[in-house]
């Protein structure tokens, strides 16, 4: 039986595979690690993402081939392009990884969100943050950098949003009129970082202008009130998408008013969205029937999944020097495209890996 913690206090109990779908169904996207990794026996398997519900990817924009990935029982660390992976600490084996962030000041710093709180990862080691204590334990499953100070770090939880300005020495909740959402995703606005938004589960889309002092309901137009994900658009800010269960929806003037953007979408289960860098009409989605991509800003969309064995798509990331490079987390693995989704192949374990050690 698996124990899946939201709400402060609250405890509720479902079989591994139940729990999964169940948790999909209802929008819970961020804490599908948890009921994924029950079934899982972490004791007969070999270092990697291999075979695990893959719920967060990061690619270190300094250099690029550095990968890591956040699954139902841990945190790897690729630097070769998915080819071979290894535990990124010894400090996560067994959680939960709902949210991964680099610092984009110092990308040995990686921030982790698990269902046991929040981790920051340097060279000297892993460090659960004071956050887990104030939050009492809820699940990370949204995090987001300032871009102008990398000290100030948000963090999506089960009980609205916390904040903290010393690089996570002290950590506040933040955030009159979200205390009580259930976070599952947060995006900055880089050219103005006190302006985020943040992807609820049940309550939309909410936004700040004040560094997250005050939040107001952004939800004009969208037909969900269930938000897994939201991405912005880095040339033009007011523009963002939001992936509910009802499709993608897509916005021009910061969330005041909303639109379906699904044309050619099969499937309105979208858990996750990417934007191309440099080109930021092109769009990828994942979704439960696989990944789509849209080239004109979400008007149209065409399936883009040729070779994607396991279709249900939990999280994405594009090779920040080569966007004809993503990678796909699935509920059972990677994928890797180098040909802008035209084909896709699974990273297997290598023989290295396959010699190697249970973890």
């Amino acid at each position: 039986m698996l124990s899946l913690r939201g709400k402060r206090g609250s405890d509720r109990r479902l079989p591994a595979k139940a729990a999964a779908r169940a948790l999909l169904a209802a929008g819970l996207a961020v804490t599908l690690g948890v009921a994924a990794a029950a079934g899982q026996a972490r004791s007969k398997r070999r270092p990697g993402p291999f075979g695990r519900a893959v719920m967060a990817l990061a690619v270190d924009h300094t250099a690029p081939a550095t990968l890591y990935a956040g699954t139902g029982g841990g945190v790897f660390r690729s630097v070769d392009g998915g080819t071979s992976w290894a535990p990124l600490d010894p400090e996560f084996a067994g959680l939960s990884v709902g949210a991964l962030a680099i610092d984009h000041t110092s990308p040995t710093t990686v921030w982790v969100g698990t269902g046991a709180g929040i981790f920051k990862k340097t060279p000297a080691g892993a460090r659960r943050m004071a956050i887990e204590t104030e939050m009492g334990g809820l699940f990370v499953g949204a995090l987001a950098i300032d871009p102008s100070a990398a000290a100030t770090v948000y963090a999506g939880t089960g009980s609205g949003v916390f904040k903290s300005v010393d690089g996570g020495g002290s950590w506040k909740q933040v955030g009159h009129g979200l205390t009580n959402q259930f976070v599952t995703t947060l995006a900055i606005d880089a050219s103005a970082p006190t302006t985020l938004y943040a992807a609820t589960n049940g309550g939309g889309v909410f936004k700040t202008a004040d560094g997250g002092t005050s939040w107001k309901a952004a939800n004009g137009g969208l037909k969900s009130a269930i938000v897994l994900a939201l991405a912005i658009d880095p040339k033009a800010p007011a523009t963002l998408y939001a992936q509910t269960v009802e499709g993608v929806f897509k916005t021009a003037d910061g969330g005041r008013s909303w639109a379906p953007a699904n044309n050619g979408l099969a499937s309105r289960f979208t858990m996750t969205l990417a934007i191309a860098p440099g080109a930021s009409e092109t769009l990828y989605a994942g979704t439960a029937n696989g990944v789509f991509k849209s080239v004109d800003g979400g008007a149209n969309w065409i399936a883009a999944s040729s070779g994607l064995t396991n279709p249900f798509v939990m999280s994405l990331a594009i090779d920040p020097s080569d966007p004809a490079v993503l990678y796909a987390g699935t509920d059972g693995g990677i994928f890797k495209t180098s040909t802008a989704g035209l084909s896709w192949s699974e990273l297997k374990r290598n023989n290295d890996e396959r010699r190697g050690t249970g973890d």
